[in-house]
């Protein structure tokens, strides 16, 4: 188990107040990537921030790899939320692809956009031996 460098009862006062707040997705993995680095899991933080799932927590997090073309669409709301998960999750080079093609259009709807986003991350993955 981590060492906290911000104990439990603090971490949970922290994340309750901060539920209140309507804090923008950025903003929000600002705050749980803090409350990571003090030694705190994504299920109990997700668990005190309005009894969110670890992968709500997690994804707000991995939306901070965001290059800057997407960290501004996101942030005009230019690009779902939902869909900069998985765009944050890719190498620069592919999301610099996948925020020109969203913001272009060339996307059917936001489920193909979310699949073909899936089929990049599953490319860029290295291949494990069997």
């Amino acid at each position: 188990m981590p060492v906290q460098l911000i104990s439990a009862q603090l971490a949970e006062a922290i994340a309750r107040e901060a539920t209140g707040c309507d804090l923008a997705p950025l903003d929000e993995g600002r705050l749980f990537r803090l409350l990571v680095n003090a030694g705190h899991g994504c299920r109990e933080i997700g668990r005190w921030y309005d009894g969110r799932d670890a992968a709500y927590v997690a994804g707000r997090i991995d939306l901070l790899n965001l290059i800057d073309l997407g960290r501004n669409a996101l942030d005009e709301d230019l690009v779902p939320v939902n869909l900069a998960v998985l765009v944050a999750r890719l190498s620069e080079a592919n999301q610099q692809l996948m925020l020109n093609r969203w913001i272009r259009g060339d996307f059917a709807d936001l489920d193909h956009a979310a699949r073909y986003a899936g089929a990049i991350y599953e490319d860029e993955q290295p291949l494990m031996s069997l």
